[in-house]
């Protein structure tokens, strides 16, 4: 599922994610051309323009977390010239695509590419604070202690600032297993809060609302937005690959007239909070008190 490079989960080396995020990384951006990926990321810039965007004072400082190849980065810094950025992702493979967007777009000037584990950012960028953080995708689910993640970003926060997440949604993934046939996978979302999509994917630690609100308030941020998204077309196995929809997908989406339909539904259960459990993703921002 649409991926972003961090650091180690338990039980999984730096090595190991380098590795995987190196063979996928010249190729990642080619999720854009998946019409599931297009939908579920139409609704995140529209959930990003709705709840986050409008916060974010002029000549705000940006830190994308697990940034990858600069999908998120490059839409902000294209839609907000007034912002500056940060980048910060393990893999100098997917970071390199990162400047590439930056160069090509006019935006070098403003962003800064950081290489490093999410286990240290505190130290890494000691000194800078933000005031929007963003982790999208998988990132948090690839980290070794995602507590401690989320406390050292907070760390790096400005008061009154905005974090704002999307996070493996536990439910979903055990949903998912179960549908192809996974049932180890189902069984590990299900008993121990981890897993996988495909085999090839290293494993990471999965997320329910109520948890990861609770880790947000532990580390002294204030839930706002607390929902889900896709929640009436989920994902199938060709999703989780960088090409081609699968049969189902497509027999819901590939109709114009039919996508808009349901694009539009999407757009009407988008931000309300009994949609974070039915969710592909969870989406949460959460806000640093002033």
């Amino acid at each position: 599922m649409n991926d972003t490079t961090a650091t180690a989960t338990a039980g999984t080396d730096n090595a190991e994610l380098l590795d995987y995020f190196r063979n996928k990384a010249d190729g990642y951006d080619r999720v854009d051309e998946q019409v599931y990926w297009r939908l579920s990321d139409e609704l995140l810039w529209e959930a990003i323009e709705r709840y986050v965007l409008p916060g974010v004072p002029q000549g705000g400082r940006l830190l994308d977390a697990g940034g990858g190849t600069g999908r998120w980065t490059d839409r902000l810094l294209t839609a907000r010239p007034d912002l500056t950025g940060v980048l910060y992702d393990l893999s100098p493979d997917m970071s390199k695509h990162a400047l590439a967007k930056a160069g090509q777009n006019g935006y070098e000037d403003r962003l800064t590419v950081v290489n490093g584990d999410l286990m240290n950012v505190a130290e890494d960028l000691a000194g800078q604070t933000f005031d929007l953080v963003i982790s999208f995708h998988n990132v948090l689910g690839f980290v070794a202690d995602p507590r401690e993640v989320l406390r050292q970003l907070s760390t790096l926060m400005k008061p009154g600032s905005q974090m704002s997440l999307v996070l493996p949604n536990r439910y979903h993934a055990a949903f998912f297993n179960v549908m192809v046939g996974n049932l180890e996978e189902a069984e590990s979302a299900v008993a121990q809060r981890s897993g996988r999509f495909t085999p090839d994917m290293p494993p990471m630690h999965l997320f329910t609302p109520t948890e990861l609100q609770g880790d947000l308030a532990g580390v002294g941020l204030h839930t706002t937005v607390r929902t889900g998204f896709p929640v009436l077309v989920y994902p199938g196995y060709q999703e989780t690959q960088l090409d081609g929809s699968s049969t189902g997908v497509m027999r819901t989406l590939s109709d114009p007239e039919h996508y808009a339909r349901i694009r539009s539904m999407e757009l009407r259960l988008l931000g309300e909070t009994g949609m974070a459990e039915r969710g592909n993703n969870l989406l949460f921002v959460a806000k640093r008190g002033v």
